[in-house]
Parts: C-alpha cells; sequence; structure tokens
C-alpha cells in the first residue's frame, strides 16, 4: 500500500520533471512512511515516484519505483496482488526469475511475458503506472472496483498523475478552474462524492474503475475497459458464498506484518473477524467507534469480541477533534466529500497504527451486494411493480411527469433517467439560475456508463450494480483508501474480491430478500453462510450502520453550528456555481428544521473545500 506519482513529458519540454515528482513524493508521505524512491531519465522526459508502506518483502528488494532485472521496465504499483504467489508460480514455469518475495515483481513480470493480457489475471486492489522504456510507453491501470485512486492530467508539458490531487497539482499547467458540472453532480441524492472519471477541477480526471490506458511522449495515447463485469457461472449458494468469503479472509490475511479488524457488531464485520480469527491462528485485534459508552454499534461489537475473545478496543466520538479531522481528509482528498463515516475509520485507523499495526480487514461491500440496507425494501417494490407494468410503459409516456420520467427509460438507464429528473428540480434550489441549464449531469451520465453493463434487467439489481460502480463508491471504496491512508495504514475489505462480486452479480434478489415486508432479513443468503460463526442476536437483530449513533443534523445543530454559521454567513458561489442568498436560506430552513440535514451536509463541505482553496490561493 502506498502513494505513487509519475510524470511523462512531450518532446521538447524544458519542463524539470525531477523536481515535480520529488514534490509529489513529499506531499503523499503519510501514503508510505516507510521509505520513498524516485526514478527520473532526462533524456526520456520519464520519471516516477513512490512512498513505500512496506506490508509484503520488508527488506530493500521491495523497494520502488522498481525496475526489472534488465532494467527495461520500472514501475511503480499501490495496492495488493492477492494471487501474487499463484501467478508467481505460473511465471516461473515460464521462465521467469525472482530477486524478491514482493507482488510488484511479479506485476513486472506478468507485463513482461503477457503485456496488457495480464490485467484480468489480477485479483486484488491496484493501481499502477509501468514505463516500458522500449517502447517509450507507459502502461497504467486501475483495479475493477476502484479500491486504489489513479488521478491524472495533461498539460501542454505533457501527462501526470499521483494517487491524490494534491499531488498532482505540483504539476505545472493543470487546469485548476472548477468544473461546475461534477461539482454540482455532488449535491444529487445519494451522491456525496465527484463521480469517476471527473473532478472539481476543469484539468483533473480520475482513470475509472476497471480501466487502464497507454501514454506515449506525454500524451494519452489509448484509454479502454478492461473489465467485463460478469455473474458467476457456478450455483449461488450459501455455502458456495461461506467457501468463497472464507478463501477471500485467507488471502487478504497475507501480510509480513501483522493484520487487525474494524468490528462493528453488525453481521459484515463480525463474519470477517471470526473468519480472521479461524485463519490467522492469533487473537485478532480488532478496533470499535461509538457516539458513547452506550452506543449500540459499541454494545454489539462487544458481544461480538467477547464471543470471540479478541483483543479488543473501542473508542467515543470527540466532535471538536473531528472538526480538524474533517478538514484533514478534505485536504488530503484534494475535493469535497461528504461522509461521516470517514471520520469515524480515520479514528479507528489512527489508533491502529498506534498498536503498530498496519493493515487491517473491513466489511466493506456487504450492504451494497447483498442488499442490506432498507432503502433495498422500498427498491425493490418498485422494481417488482415495474416488472408487472412493462407492458404499459409505451402507454404512460405522455401521461408523465419530467420528474417520473425514469419509469419508462430503457433497461440500462432508469437510474440515470432518474438522477436526470431529479437534477431538474433540486438544481434550482441553489445554483445560479444563468448555469444549470449548462451543466451536463455528470452523474446521471456515468450511469447510463455503468447500467447498461448490469448483468441482471431488473430494476433492482441494476439500480444496485450503478450505486456499486458510482453512487455509493465514496463508502464501499473511497472510505477505506482515504481515512485508512491518512493515517498510513492499508484497508482491505474481502466483499470486494472479485470472486464475491461475481457470485453477488449471479446471485437472484430472492436469495437476498426473500421477505420484502422482513427488514430483519435483509441479505438472506449471507446471513445464512454466517449463520454458524455470528451469535444469532446479532445474526437478526436490525440494520443500524457504521457510526448510525452520530447524525449529521446532530453536528451541524450543536458541535459544527459555529463552523456552519461562519461558512454560510457568506457562501462562496464557487465562480459563479451556488447562489449565495439560496444557501443562506436553505441552512435558515434547517435550523428551523424545514430542510433535509444530508442536502445542508453537503453544501456545508463544499463550503469547507472552497474556503481551503481561497485559503490556499
Amino acid at each position: 500500500m502506498c502513494g505513487i506519482g509519475g510524470v511523462s513529458l512531450i518532446s521538447g519540454s524544458n519542463l524539470d520533471g525531477s523536481a515535480v515528482i520529488t514534490g509529489m513524493k513529499k506531499i503523499q508521505h503519510h501514503r508510505g512512511p516507510d521509505s520513498q524512491g524516485q526514478w527520473w531519465d532526462n533524456r526520456l522526459g520519464v520519471g516516477l515516484c513512490h512512498n513505500r508502506l512496506a506490508i509484503l518483502d520488508l527488506s530493500p528488494a521491495g523497494s520502488q519505483p522498481m525496475h526489472s532485472a534488465d532494467g527495461r521496465f520500472i514501475i511503480v504499483f499501490n495496492g495488493e496482488l492477492y494471487n501474487f504467489r499463484e501467478i508467481r508460480e505460473k511465471l516461473k514455469d515460464k521462465g521467469a526469475v525472482f530477486r524478491s518475495e514482493s507482488d510488484t515483481e511479479v506485476l513486472l513480470e506478468a507485463y513482461r511475458i503477457w503485456g496488457e493480457k495480464m490485467l484480468p489475471l489480477l485479483r486484488g486492489m491496484f493501481a499502477f503506472a509501468l514505463y516500458d522504456s522500449q517502447q517509450d510507453i507507459m502502461f497504467c491501470a486501475r483495479d475493477r472496483l476502484g479500491e486504489k485512486p489513479f488521478v491524472y492530467a495533461e498539460t501542454a508539458q505533457g501527462f501526470a498523475f499521483a494517487s491524490e490531487i494534491p499531488a498532482l497539482r505540483v504539476m505545472p499547467g493543470i487546469d485548476t478552474s472548477f468544473d461546475h458540472s461534477a461539482i454540482a453532480s455532488m449535491m444529487l441524492h445519494n451522491m456525496r462524492h465527484i463521480p469517476d472519471p471527473y473532478s472539481a477541477y476543469q484539468g483533473v480526471r480520475r482513470l475509472k474503475s476497471g480501466h487502464a490506458m497507454i501514454v506515449r511522449s506525454g500524451r494519452i495515447e489509448r484509454l479502454w475497459r478492461y473489465w467485463d463485469p460478469q455473474p458467476a457461472e457456478e450455483e449461488t449458494t450459501s455455502q458456495r458464498l461461506r467457501w468463497l468469503l472464507e478463501n477471500a479472509v485467507r488471502l487478504q490475511l497475507q501480510a509480513d506484518v501483522p493484520v487487525g479488524a474494524l468490528l462493528s457488531g453488525g453481521v459484515d464485520s463480525s463474519a470477517i473477524v471470526a473468519l480472521m480469527q479461524k485463519h490467522s491462528g492469533a487473537q485478532v485485534r480488532t478496533y470499535a467507534l461509538g457516539l458513547n459508552s452506550n452506543d449500540e454499534d459499541l454494545r454489539r461489537a462487544r458481544v461480538m469480541a467477547t464471543h470471540l475473545g479478541t483483543d479488543h478496543r473501542e473508542f467515543y466520538f470527540d466532535p471538536y477533534e473531528q472538526w480538524f479531522i474533517f478538514n484533514k481528509l478534505l485536504a488530503n482528498y484534494g475535493e469535497p466529500i461528504m461522509l461521516l463515516p470517514l471520520l469515524h475509520t480515520y479514528v479507528l485507523c489512527d489508533a491502529i497504527r498506534g498498536d503498530g499495526t498496519k493493515v487491517v480487514l473491513s466489511g466493506n461491500g456487504a450492504d451494497e451486494l447483498f442488499y442490506g440496507y432498507t432503502g433495498h425494501l422500498r427498491t425493490l417494490r418498485a422494481s417488482r411493480w415495474l416488472d408487472r407494468m412493462n407492458f404499459l410503459q409505451p402507454l404512460l409516456v405522455p401521461f408523465l411527469p419530467n420528474s417520473l420520467g425514469w419509469i419508462t427509460a430503457p433497461t440500462g438507464k432508469r437510474k440515470s433517467a432518474y438522477y436526470e429528473g431529479l437534477a431538474q428540480s433540486e438544481w434550482v434550489r441553489y445554483l445560479m439560475p444563468g448555469v444549470r441549464f449548462e451543466l451536463a449531469n455528470r452523474a446521471a451520465e456515468q450511469m447510463a456508463y455503468w447500467g447498461q453493463m448490469s448483468p441482471s434487467s431488473a430494476f433492482i439489481d441494476e439500480s444496485n450494480f450503478v450505486g456499486l460502480m458510482v453512487e455509493n463508491t465514496h463508502s464501499v471504496t473511497t472510505a477505506g483508501d482515504l481515512s485508512g491512508m491518512a493515517a498510513s495504514v492499508e484497508m482491505r475489505a474481502p466483499f470486494l474480491d472479485q470472486e464475491i462480486v461475481s457470485f453477488a452479480l449471479a446471485t437472484s434478489v430472492e436469495r437476498k430478500i426473500p421477505q420484502v415486508r422482513n427488514s430483519d432479513w435483509l441479505k438472506a443468503i449471507l446471513r445464512e453462510a454466517v449463520a454458524d460463526i455470528v451469535p444469532k442476536d446479532l445474526l437478526q437483530a436490525p440494520k443500524i450502520g457504521f457510526g448510525q449513533g452520530i447524525q449529521e443534523d446532530m453536528l451541524l445543530r450543536g458541535p459544527w453550528r459555529t463552523h456552519a454559521e461562519r461558512l454560510f454567513r457568506e457562501p462562496n458561489d464557487a465562480g459563479g456555481l451556488f447562489d449565495p442568498h439560496a444557501i443562506q436560506t436553505i441552512w435558515k430552513d434547517f435550523l428551523a428544521g424545514r430542510e433535509l440535514a444530508s442536502r445542508v451536509a453537503k453544501l456545508f463541505c463544499i463550503q469547507a473545500w472552497l474556503k481551503n482553496e481561497t485559503l490556499r490561493a
């Protein structure tokens, strides 16, 4: 787990690329404090830098940038290949000789032998850039679900990439004017971040999940999607899911350093910890956070920790400390993202690092894959209604208002159409009148892109696949990387293992939600799969969610109200995007109980980020 960066200059550029990657490396120190390295070739105008959080092969042989034995290939890699030992043996059969025990060297040799075709073979979370000095190309790729970040920019001087936006901005000439369409999309419904491949800036982009690209002489030559989301072919039984989950946990326990776990007492994290205890053969360190000692999250976590005999620690929410954490994470991320569990996770990861632990497993992704939220019950009802009314949809078109146009949208584009309708009613409330009609709906655009790849035509499956890839990435993937790496801790999520994702895509909604009126038996197939290792009272307990006792409404009306008053007193219009008067009205309506806390919280986050931008300028 690391921070990566690099530069590829156009021919004739006089930019000091070495200084750029040195600056990148300095800014991303928190992502890899164990060692730093960089490589720069002035003749080629290409360089790479790396901040190392040593997890596998702690020796200098695992340091990066890593060069192949013949010097042709150079790589920087962030993440973990959980099947690297299996790939290593296949490469040995083809004559590969290894000088280290690292998964990074496996990537180098895999590319040397298989080239781009190696991508489908990789099982893990990753973002990397590999330079081929013979062909003068830089090969970049990101894992299937985007667990590891990769931001990039093209400028007049060339191409640059990094793990985080602040490091990327060391590159001169990036267009940092605000991308109004991207920022506005964050305000829609469940969105709490800016959707990939966009950012808050016109000149900064993210490599999309499951995508790769080739860069030559400072320019992107080719960009493509290598991942084809396909359902598993095996029978979708609870026994099969249990086997897959055990295997994923076993693989993700691989490390040359101690591995701990986040424990909320819910089904997901409890199952992960129970399997960790089984396969590690040692007492697992577990960590939990709540509002106070009476928090239901903490009570459930104590029950599970006692049941398993883990080395358990718990922490309480401090709104004043977490205000500083909030600003720290915004600064690291480089653009707005509003999700309180990010702060809670950072507190736990900071404690984990203090205990000398560098790796932690979490239950992230289970609810999205196996339908664990109460909102899934509403979506299922809507889905079944759409199925029954399918033959009438063409007749309904003339009678439906724009806000209900998603009902008659084509399969694969219904969630996108829903967000298109939302924008028409939502943006009018706080955006400047002259700008909102010029905006592109970046959230809807990406939902249409991924929605058409949903293996199932049922609306609930389409909706949740889009949620996994676009709508909920703030909590599924970003939460792990941003919070963990800010504390120099690697977070792993066994439920996001590609085999489990394929299994979930193949599993019918009836196996996930067998009773539409029973909110206590959501993600049923998962509960069945772990029924023997999770105590019955926890297995059947209602879903509460990590940090549910700590709500945005409570914070904005209480400990953070002073900060909110200051930010909303003279709102920043983000270069003509927001209507300051409208934002002030929304804040007053919230205090009067007439406005949604989620909408105010996102505006609050954007204003806090804009304040930091003003100070930076």
